[in-house]
């Protein structure tokens, strides 16, 4: 055969690697079956493929004898050596050879020799000569490290054997490449699992939840021997909240070390690695023998040490212990630690947030609660002695007629009045349900503005109104309803100046009943008209504070008309008078 053409049996079989390591996942059969080929169709006697694990090479795949497989299979070698090798060896294309005479004897201790007898040919291959191929991925990452040994007939590989060789030596790299993505990957597909799961443990009610499940993320997902975290309190308190798994966190083991240690460098979040049997560490010095002891207890060989926070704010740290067997964090690992830590400060963050609310909201229904019984109470107690003064007043008058006595009973009728609105304010607020009848908002416009006939005579003020249709009906209580629009009503009148004009138009769409209630009197300012429905709120205009008023009927017609799913909305210019108007859901009287 000329040397320029492959044997068939070399191709067929590099088709068959090709097709393998294209689709293939398991790479130590893949490399086991590149190495054989390497001998079975090539003839070399022995061939070996080592894979970098860090800065070792490990023999992983050997072909040849069993003796010499039983001697190489599972060697560690510094990378560094191999590398020095390359530097000594002539380029062959991918592949470096290492003539007999240039390897320095310590290599030649450590590396296998074949046993025989070289012959004097300058084209005889010599027991200590070396054929290495270097194995590098698509970057130019250094992956492993290809060796052959007792080439065919015992002679220096012609270049037609080496490019060969070449063939296979790109299959084992590939192959290498191959796994290292898929490595990287799974590493990726993991790391992001276990951030993702310590991003939901956020939602769990109360920190101490948070912290536990949290802790068993971190334990399964970075398969290490034991996670402590921390979280301080955000008062001067003698303990915040911790966990641990699977050892629950030892109760202030350390805590106040390393808060003092992690508090000089924050907000710096950079994890910090400690092995067992560091004697100093420049960013921990106080807390590192009380981690050495932690360490001890649970057999971990390094710890990682990760400030958590948000911002500014230091709020705890976690503390994840590994074992020896296990080799050193990569960087995407300490990446990941650190986005946990982030995570996980602002899932603290929230729920301490989440529980000032709730605390803040509990204190404030309680003061609600407390206001609502303290203006009942005391409208309960002004009632019987006002009673008594409005009506001693009365009798006073048929005998009397003086100042003194219409300005009593004046006054105490006002008084009469405030206690009532707030009876019904404390009413409303505390009503738990009310009846639901049909009520036609027609008659209770009309109601209203009979009711305001008097007020709107003595003001010189005419009363309009304008129906789409009667009835109009619609569910709800029917004192509330009629409190509502005799206030809207009451409240147009008065506010108008003589000679003006109050206009009750009721309509009704498919949807939605409306009674608008128009005046063309002193009209409220953009500013007051944002507190116009809290209650106590009077105007600043001072016409209208010249009008006498509690400031709660509005407050009170708010809350029954949303109780009855309605609104009451105001457009309102100042000078130029109102519109309030209320919408209460339709019903219609068949339905009723």
């Amino acid at each position: 055969m000329p040397e320029e053409s492959a044997p068939a049996p070399a191709l067929q079989r590099l088709s068959e690697l090709v097709r393998r390591v294209n689709s293939s996942t398991d790479t130590a059969d893949v490399l086991e079956e590149i190495v054989h080929g390497v001998c079975e169709v090539l003839g070399y006697g022995v061939a070996a493929i080592a894979r970098l694990e860090g800065d070792t090479l490990v023999m992983t795949a050997v072909a040849g004898p069993d003796d010499v497989r039983r001697q190489v299979l599972g060697r560690r070698t510094p990378a560094s050596e191999i590398l020095d090798e390359f530097r000594q060896a002539d380029r062959w294309g991918i592949l470096r050879f290492v003539p007999h005479g240039r390897m320095d004897n310590a290599r030649l201790t450590n590396a296998w020799i074949p046993d025989y007898e070289p012959i004097d040919d300058p084209m005889a291959w010599h027991p200590e000569d070396a054929l290495y191929a270097p194995l590098y991925s698509a970057t130019g990452r250094l992956l492993g490290n290809m060796a052959v040994d007792l080439p065919p007939d015992s002679r220096i590989p012609s270049r037609h054997e080496r490019e060969l060789l070449e063939m296979f030596v790109v299959q084992a790299g590939l192959a290498l490449s191959n796994a290292q993505q898929r490595e990287q990957l799974a590493e990726q597909v993991r790391l992001g699992s276990t951030v993702k799961e310590v991003a939901q443990a956020g939602s769990q009610p109360g920190l101490d939840a948070i912290l536990a499940e949290a802790c068993e993320a971190v334990h399964r997902g970075l398969e290490a021997t034991q996670v402590w975290m921390r979280c301080y309190p955000d008062e001067d308190m003698s303990n915040g909240v911790a966990a641990g798994h699977p050892r629950p966190n030892p109760s202030g083991a350390g805590a106040a070390s390393l808060r003092a240690d992690l508090s000089s460098v924050w907000p710096n979040p950079e994890p910090v690695v400690v092995h067992r049997g560091d004697e100093t560490c420049d960013r921990l010095p106080a807390s590192l023998p009380k981690l050495q002891e932690m360490m001890a207890s649970v057999g971990a060989d390094s710890v990682v040490v990760v400030p958590m926070g948000v911002a500014l704010e230091l709020l705890g740290y976690i503390v994840i212990g590994f074992p020896g067997t296990r080799g050193p964090l990569q960087p995407a690992e300490v990446d990941a630690v650190a986005e946990i830590a982030r995570e996980l400060g602002r899932s603290v963050h929230s729920a301490r947030l989440l529980e000032t609310e709730q605390r803040l909201v509990s204190e404030l229904r309680e003061l609600d609660r407390y206001k609502g019984e303290l203006i009942t109470t005391i409208s309960h107690e002004l009632k019987t002695p006002l009673t008594t003064i409005i009506g001693h007043a009365e009798l006073l008058g048929e005998i009397h007629e003086h100042r003194s006595v219409e300005a009593i009973a004046r006054n105490a009728e006002r008084l009469n009045r405030l206690v009532q609105n707030l009876l019904d304010y404390s009413r409303v607020q505390d009503r738990l349900a009310s009846v639901r009848v049909d009520i036609d908002l027609v008659e209770v416009c009309r109601a209203a503005i009979d009711l305001a006939g008097m007020l709107a005579d003595t003001g010189r003020v005419t009363v309009e109104m304008t129906a789409c249709c009667e009835p109009v009906t619609v569910q709800g209580d029917p004192e509330e309803l009629s409190l509502v629009v005799d206030n809207l009503v009451n409240n147009a009148v008065k506010y108008t100046r003589p000679g003006g004009t109050v206009r009750v138009e009721v309509e009704c769409d498919p949807t939605w009943l409306r009674i608008a209630v128009h005046d063309s009197g002193l009209g409220i300012s953009e500013a007051d008209q944002v507190h116009l429905f809290s209650a106590f709120h009077r105007s600043s205009n001072p016409e209208a504070l010249s009008i006498p008023g509690t400031g709660l009927g509005l407050a009170i017609s708010r809350r029954i008309v949303e109780s009855h799913g309605g609104r009451i909305e105001v457009e309102s210019v100042l000078g130029r008078g109102s519109t309030f108007t209320l919408a209460l859901p339709r019903v219609h009287p068949a339905v009723a």
